[in-house]
């Protein structure tokens, strides 16, 4: 017989029968129990407590430990495999057991069976085995039911087999474990951001403070240091010391000024102008401020040892990411400015003012994961007892249906139905086919009836979830089968070829020589099948709800070979041109990928003049050659785009006796008297453009020696003209708006390419694939919600030499016990299912589900589905393990694993049985039925009747034809 359908119908609670064995004992051990649950270390102290029980003399290891123990066991192990016992042969086989003892009296030796149990529970797989105090518990339970006359033959299985009842105080376990953090409010994420932001800009504060320090000392406040060695930097540039003042007018023994001694060489001089080998003097770094000195104490710089160009680079680079840290931070902030009060948004205005930017990327948001269900949580639970049916059949007969066509001839005529079939070579690339074999028909009409079921799932392995009975459930489903194929064979559909060939196929009735009109009536045929269902025997059931259960497989359809990730999804480049600045410009150009963009106008250049002269002959007595008048003017070009702001002004000189000094810069005009050599002057222009004049004029009183020699150095300070500044800015907005463009093309060719790529590999996918591709994934998510753990401590792989693969023994050895554990705990082929809407998923996700285009309504259901209602079947014998490691997170030892023989052996037969090969351990269930198919075969009467039907028993009889 052929397996058209597997489902698994629960098992409804027995009227009236016991319930399934409880622990729950109030015994002083399980109080012990309690109070250790309740502390902080609940797990540690219930197996201290555990421990100390079992080395106790209260742990029933021995059957003649307690009153009656071994005819207790002998019950059990009597009863257990039985199925023809009656009541009265339990009642009369327990009575015998107990010896005529009350209640009363064993209830003592039950309490210790029941803690004993639960010692070796928790102590399981280290501590002593509980198998015995197990039987006991189950033999005193069926005593007190039939002390009680509580007893029935349908709720022996429930003592006998069912799992046992843990108390609440273990079930508590499960909800020990530590609780991840809550995910901070609005008002706390907000508050968070902004004290970062004021962090990242009182830092950049800093570091720019740092940053004029360092570039405001001169070589007088900076020493040489190469060789172990440090002098002062001004010797480097020393000129001619300024003459002692001039004894008389007419005094030809005054010392001759030396001429200037180049005292180092001209490395030193360009490392200097580097400052590669300069450090700050004591007083210049005394000088520093307060910001400054902390600015370089974060990196770890020692102002006094350190060169000042690594204080400059490290100060400038960090300088730098910090306005990047702001630039971030601001578009953080940015995105809570339409969900926060009115003073939260005018402060958060206020505070990211200028580093105000938007973002260049518009990925999807990561949605943070949920700690908890809103309200409320609960724990894993066993759904139910169930048992596991397959449905079989097989062809019974053929019966006659409806009329199928009718053929007539009067008497002369000839029908004639001639057939031919024409040929083209037309094509199309369109294939659509539709499966309609019994196993997909059974399978179909099974989901459609699942709706009424308890549990509402469809087994992507093995078929639906259903609480109805096994034989109504099957005959629902094959009646639905039936009229579903009746109906689908009735309809005809009207489907154009033309077919050219020389076939011809000639139907000719020939009543030329016929006394009356000849009739033909034909009938289609009927398949008659027989059903039969087949029980496997019993599971326990847990149920578990598990997000998205596509998530991963929707992840690799975005990763084509050879492609990796997708990149960032940019976002829209909205910024208004007179926006873009030195802050910003280099983000957004960087940031959508912009070539080209120049940088800003300078925020100065510098202009130099200078000016110089010496008297003909300084050491001549006579005043015409030793003193020096200079007058000298010239127009100086401001750079184009730029106009002049500020002027400084240094000049150095030596002579005799004092002189004058007049200075002309743009509009403005420095006098300058008395001791003015090697100060500083400075002073605002008026923002001139193109050009402005610059001179001086130089002279003594014409009486005394004057002016020797004299050097003018003028530094005219240029800023970017408005003009400048905006003609950048759009230039610059249209190359990163290009760009941004681009990206969006470059990204929407990417995505186009990624969901054809994905659409053709959906297309090879066989419904076998699509079938293991469903159940793996709800294994490898309903694991993951089980064990807390995304697999990513399971690799046991290392790699020689030449980058081969092998597999490290000692990984594999420690992770085997693990995955044997829930590859043979949970019997996965038998898995069950039922998918949910895409509102339940993140809603990042939600418009590539509603636009999935998959033509399989199952693999759709998968790919779309927010979350999953999964059914887990346990294998028989493992109901205490799984219940266990729900509770501690124990899992088994590879040594109990296998065990030949014992309760968590799986052989190999099984394994390979339950992977395909021919089933065995099949009980019928029921009697067999009937239910009709339509075929289209058609048949001929072999008389000319049209056929009736009775109604005969319930069942449309059709009345049999001469013959036939």
């Amino acid at each position: 017989m052929d397996s058209i359908l597997t489902f698994v119908a629960l098992r409804p609670p027995v009227q009236g029968a016991p319930p399934a064995p409880r622990l729950a004992d109030g015994t002083a051990f399980q109080q012990e129990l309690a109070h250790a649950v309740a502390g902080p270390t609940a797990a540690a102290d219930a197996v201290a407590a555990a421990r100390a029980f079992a080395d106790g003399v209260r742990f029933v290891a021995r059957a003649d430990q307690v009153n009656r123990g071994p005819e207790l066991v002998s019950l059990v192990e009597k009863l257990t495999g039985d199925d023809a016992r009656t009541l009265a042969q339990v009642t009369s086989a327990v009575r015998a057991a107990i010896g005529g003892i009350p209640p009363a009296d064993w209830a003592e030796d039950a309490g210790k069976a029941k803690d004993s149990v639960l010692a070796g529970y928790l102590l399981e797989p280290d501590g002593p085995s509980a198998a015995l105090a197990v039987t006991l518990v189950r033999a005193y339970a069926l005593a007190e039911a039939v002390s009680a006359g509580v007893a029935s033959v349908a709720g022996i299985d429930s003592l006998l087999a069912a799992p046992l009842l843990l108390p609440d105080t273990l079930i508590r376990l499960r909800d020990t474990a530590p609780v991840a953090a809550e995910t901070p409010s609005l008002e706390a994420a907000v508050t968070e951001l902004l004290h970062r932001f004021a962090a990242a800009r009182d830092e950049h504060a800093r570091l720019g403070q740092a940053l004029t320090d360092l570039d405001s000392h001169d070589e007088d406040e900076l020493l040489l240091s190469e060789l172990g060695e440090q002098r002062p930097l001004a010797d480097l540039y020393r000129t001619r010391s300024a003459r002692a003042a001039a004894p008389r007018e007419n005094d030809h023994n005054r010392p001759k000024p030396t001429p200037d001694e180049d005292a180092f060489g001209s490395s030193p001089l360009r490392r200097a102008a580097s400052r590669s080998n300069v450090v700050l003097s004591d007083t210049a770094v005394r000088l520093l401020s307060t910001p400054a000195q902390e600015a370089l104490r974060n990196l770890e710089l020692d102002p006094a040892t350190s060169a000042v160009r690594d204080m400059q680079l490290a100060v400038r680079a960090r300088h730098d990411a910090a306005g990047q840290d702001l630039r971030t931070l601001s578009i953080q902030l940015g995105t809570h400015l339409g969900t926060v009060d009115d003073r939260t948004h005018h402060l958060i205005s206020e505070l990211i003012g200028k580093w105000k930017v938007d973002p260049v990327d518009d990925p999807a948001a990561t949605e943070p994961v949920a700690t908890a269900a809103p309200g409320a949580h609960t724990a894993v639970t066993p759904l139910g007892i169930a048992d596991l049916h397959v449905v079989r059949t097989h062809l019974s007969r053929y019966e006659r249906g409806e009329v199928a066509s009718l053929e007539n001839a009067l008497p002369g005529e000839k029908l004639t139905h001639t057939v031919s079939q024409i040929d083209e070579t037309e094509t199309t690339n369109t294939t659509e086919t539709e499966q309609t074999d019994l196993r997909s028909l059974a399978q179909t009409a099974a989901e459609q009836s699942s709706g009424k079921t308890t549990a509402q799932a469809v087994g992507s392995g093995r078929g639906p979830l259903t609480s109805d009975g096994p034989e109504t459930f099957s005959r629902t489903v094959t009646d639905a089968v039936s009229s579903s194929s009746t109906n689908r064979t009735r309809n005809t559909a009207v489907q154009r070829m033309l077919r050219r060939n020389e076939q011809a196929q000639e139907h000719l009735i020939d009543n030329a020589a016929g006394a009356g009109p000849r009739l033909g009536v034909y009938q289609w045929l009927d398949k008659i099948y027989q059903a039969q269902v087949f029980s496997y025997g019993t599971r326990l059931l847990y149920d578990v709800i598990v997000p998205e259960p596509a998530a991963l497989f929707r992840e690799a359809l975005a990763r084509p070979r050879g492609e990796g990730v997708l990149p960032s999804k940019p976002a829209r480049f909205t910024v208004p041109a007179d926006t873009l600045g030195p802050e910003n410009w280099s983000y957004y150009a960087t940031g959508h990928q912009a070539s080209g963009v120049e940088a800003p106008p300078q925020a100065q250049i510098i202009v130099t003049e200078n000016f110089g002269g010496k008297a003909a002959d300084p050491f001549s007595g006579e005043l015409n050659a030793n003193n020096l008048e200079l007058g000298e003017s010239r127009s100086t070009r401001v750079p184009k785009g730029f106009k002049a702001t500020t002027y400084r002004l240094v000049a150095l000189a030596s002579g005799w006796t004092a002189f004058r000094l007049r200075v002309v810069i743009g509009s403005k005009r420095v006098a300058i008297d008395g001791d003015w050599s090697g100060k500083v002057f400075t002073g605002r222009l008026d923002g001139e453009v193109e050009s402005l004049p610059v001179g001086l004029i130089a002279d003594g009183d014409g009486v005394s020696p004057g002016l020797c020699t004299l050097a003018v150095a003028i530094e005219i300070i240029c800023e970017p003209t408005e003009a400048a500044i905006a003609a950048w800015q759009t230039k610059a907005h249209g190359l990163i708006l290009a760009a941004n463009q681009q990206r969006f093309a470059d990204y929407e060719e990417r995505v186009a390419n990624r969901d054809a790529t994905a659409r053709l590999t959906l297309r090879d996918l066989t419904p076998e694939a699509k079938t293991r591709l469903i159940r793996t994934e709800l294994q490898r998510t309903v694991l993951a919600v089980l064990t807390g753990q995304n697999f990513s401590t399971f690799n046991a792989l290392r790699f020689d030499g030449l980058g081969f693969p092998y597999p490290d023994a000692t990984a594999a050895l420690a992770l085997s016990a693990y995955i044997r554990f829930f590859e043979q705990a949970v019997e996965w082929d038998h898995l069950e299912c039922a998918f949910f809407p895409y509102f339940w998923g993140s809603r990042s996700s939600w418009v590539s589900k509603l636009l999935t285009r998959e033509a399989d309504p199952r693999f759709a259901a998968f790919l779309g589905a927010g979350a999953a209602r999964v059914v887990l079947p346990i294998r028989p014998g493992y109901e205490i393990a799984f219940e266990r490691f729900l509770n501690t997170g124990t899992t088994p030892s590879t040594t109990e694993l296998l065990d030949v023989g014992g309760p968590l052996w799986v052989s190999l037969i099984a394994e390979l049985r339950a992977q395909g090969a021919a089933p065995d351990s099949e009980k019928p269930v029921g009697a067999p039925w009937e239910f009709r198919l339509a075929s289209d075969l058609v048949r001929a009467r072999r008389d000319d009747r049209l056929p009736t039907w009775t109604l005969t028993a319930g069942d449309w009889v059709e009345k049999p034809d001469a013959g036939s």
